[in-house]
């Protein structure tokens, strides 16, 4: 399933229908508003997500971006036939995406459902309010150049996959067991133990991957996609890393490309994205202190706008090594259609030879997550077939900073007075699973043996649980806070970052990472992640409030139905990139 260079159309431009027009008037003007429609139409499938049947009309005429998606085939003189036919009925066309054949458009609720023949609903998903079309939209028949519509779900869907750890206390531990509460209960019987780590810094991170003093990214550009803009970014890590006793980013070396229009009324605004950009760039230059950063801010967080920000991240005039997205929601939130729209954009990417990577999650199978009532998800874009998804672990580095345990990021919490499980017992942890939607793609069926025909998600992992997480730096009002940090966006930079490395290094053109990932399943470039009998020690300090102060983070037991295992597991995929082996086989046996 490997996507291949897109063949843009040679066929003859053939004229647009009559009946395409049906719905302008003699000398062009768009009809009245209550002016029947007569014409034949043809249905768009699955344009309507099923969950939205039911929902109840809704009276906020919200304005929204979407696309129309075209036939490949589409020629000029069609795509000007749609364009006009959105124009003369009250839409506002913003721009045409000719790798993706798409048209994008602007326009309330209440007018997208009089052209496309629909209405909008308003109800709950996966515990998010969300308003989008409660019946498949239709068409003209005559625009058989219009496949399908996508970005007409209107709900914060996508959020930061940042997990924080809890507030460093003086009893932390600088590496694995350094410190250790005499306190543990003997109730719980674990093997390894330590105190909750104060946090890594970029060194622990490198060292995370095995990664050879002279694998620096040097030549790399890594972007990252996330939601408005930070311009702090680059000032606050260069105090932390000077601070560290590293090189600040050079001149040049970090650009950010902000969002055109964003709404910072929507989507927590800024602060609920700011940790998320400084932990994607300080993770990605600890990972790869030489290569370029290019930060691309969305208007919003919904899942068309930053699909099509990716879009622009791959397209830009210095193109991309990898792209890295540290955000997520469930897969059943999106449509059809934005399925589509979004494989579209990764295919682009893919025969551009750019690598794309998407983060599985914090909440494990999502079973706890919103009004799921024990069902089970999993992330989007992660699910997509034609990108990479990143899983998460946990890692203890001894004091040399080499591994001492490790295990899938599954956390089950405990109090540490009695060892009795703290409901609902489940933390977090990373998402996987099988998805829905999306089919098992070769280089997944070929090698694991697993049953269903979903596609399988995650691919790979890195570094996740923030109670053995990456210390960053963050703007905290006036002031710059060190925090430990981590989630499935601390992986996904990360993972990234050794595949930028590995591509500049050997210079291999590789679009799609996934299938020379799996080429390399079972050897010494990849750490094999298994469940350990693991877990760390945490105290809140008094004033805090809380009714327990102690508690047990238990790793890897299980607490939904995602655990790690010998091979491909739904936690931590086929494992952790590691070391020269990793860069040097990277897409060299395929």
């Amino acid at each position: 399933m490997r996507p291949q260079s897109r063949r843009r159309p040679t066929t003859p431009l053939v004229a647009l229908v009559v009946a395409a027009l049906a719905t302008t008037t003699a000398c062009g003007s768009p009809p009245p508003a209550e002016q029947p429609t007569t014409e034949a139409r043809r249905i768009l499938a699955a344009t309507a997500p099923a969950w939205a049947a039911g929902a109840a009309d809704t009276a906020h005429d919200a304005h929204l971006t979407a696309s129309v998606l075209l036939a490949e085939s589409a020629g000029s003189t069609e795509v000007a036939g749609v364009r006009d036919w959105l124009v003369q009925n009250g839409l506002t066309v913003t721009g045409e995406r000719a790798s993706i054949h798409a048209l994008t458009f602007t326009g309330r609720t209440s007018t997208i459902a009089r052209v496309f023949d629909t209405s909008f609903g308003e109800t709950l998903v996966g515990g998010r309010a969300a308003v989008a079309p409660t019946r498949d939209l239709s068409v003209p028949a005559g625009l058989t150049v219009i496949e399908s519509v996508a970005g007409l779900v209107d709900t914060e869907a996508m959020r930061p996959t940042t997990a924080a750890a809890p507030e460093r206390t003086d009893d932390c531990a600088e590496y694995w067991g350094q410190t250790l509460s005499a306190s543990w209960p003997a109730s719980v019987a674990v093997e390894h133990r330590s105190n909750a780590l104060c946090g890594y810094g970029p060194a622990q991170l490198r060292a995370v991957h095995e990664l050879p003093s002279d694998a620096t990214g040097a030549g790399a550009t890594v972007a990252i996609v996330g939601v408005f803009d930070d311009d702090r970014v680059a000032a606050n890590t260069d105090t932390y890393f000077t601070g560290q006793g590293l090189p600040a980013l050079r001149a040049g070396q970090y650009t950010h490309e902000p969002p055109a229009a964003p709404d910072t009324t929507r989507c927590g605004g800024p602060s609920a994205w700011t940790v998320e950009q400084h932990l994607d760039v300080q993770a990605v230059h600890a990972v790869a202190p030489d290569a370029d950063i290019v930060y691309w801010g969305a208007n919003d967080c919904l899942a068309s706008t930053l699909y099509l920000r990716v879009l622009d991240a791959v397209e830009a005039p210095v193109r991309p090594s990898v792209v890295s997205l540290s955000f997520g929601g469930p897969e059943d939130l999106d449509t059809d259609a934005d399925r589509t729209l979004l494989n579209r954009v990764l295919v682009e990417a893919a025969s551009r030879g750019v690598s794309v990577f998407a983060s599985s999650g914090n909440d494990g199978d999502y079973s706890l997550a919103g009004d799921h009532h024990d069902e089970t998800d999993v992330a989007t874009p992660a699910s997509s077939p034609y990108i990479t998804a990143v899983g998460g672990a946990s890692i203890g580095l001894d004091a040399d900073d080499r591994v001492e345990v490790e295990a899938g990021w599954e956390v089950q919490t405990r109090f540490a007075q009695n060892g009795g499980i703290i409901p609902p017992g489940f933390l977090y942890g990373a998402g996987g699973g099988e998805s829905v939607f999306s089919p098992r793609p070769s280089w997944q069926s070929a090698r694991i043996a697993h049953a269903g025909t979903g596609r399988l998600v995650p691919d790979v992992a890195s570094l996740a649980d923030p109670n053995t997480g990456f210390t960053i730096a963050v703007p905290r009002g006036d002031t710059l806070a060190y925090e430990a940090h981590g989630g499935t966006s601390l992986a996904t930079p990360m993972v990234a970052s050794m595949v930028a490395i590995a591509k500049a290094r050997t210079g291999v053109q590789v679009g799609l990472a996934a299938p020379y990932l799996y080429d390399l399943a079972g050897s010494s470039a990849f750490r094999d992640v298994v469940p350990a009998s693991a877990g760390t020690w945490y105290r809140r300090a008094a004033s805090t409030g809380q009714l327990w102060l102690e508690t047990l983070y238990l790793w890897d037991t299980r607490p939904q139905s995602l655990q790690s295992a010998p091979g491909w597991d739904p936690v931590t995929g086929i494992g952790i990139p590691r070391g020269g082996d990793f860069l040097d086989r990277f897409g060299a046996e395929r």
